[in-house]
């Protein structure tokens, strides 16, 4: 007899970063390390996009059913920037 008890190891990469911004409003995240994969909210499948800052986990289950869990956190920056104008003395 014989036991598989390995602990698959979970991993999430997000692309192309990990803070949303005016030019980048939503990111891919792809989980890695499993055979299936469960994301908070029941969504399945080993990627998801997101376009809202927080703290997205995922649960990795490996094809002997061990699981391993891992977050990220996808940060915003909604700074916008400041317009101005200059007028220049008429000659």
């Amino acid at each position: 007899i014989f036991q598989n008890a390995t602990i698959p190891t979970a991993g999430i990469t997000a692309s192309p970063s990990t803070t949303l911004t005016c030019s980048v409003p939503s990111i891919t995240l792809t989980a890695t390390g499993g055979g299936t994969y469960i994301w908070t909210g029941g969504i399945t499948g080993a990627t998801r996009t997101v376009n809202a800052p927080g703290t997205y986990c995922v649960t990795v289950t490996g094809t002997n059913g061990c699981t391993s869990s891992t977050c990220i956190t996808i940060f915003q920056n909604a700074t916008i920037p400041t317009a101005g104008i200059t007028a220049s003395p008429s000659t």
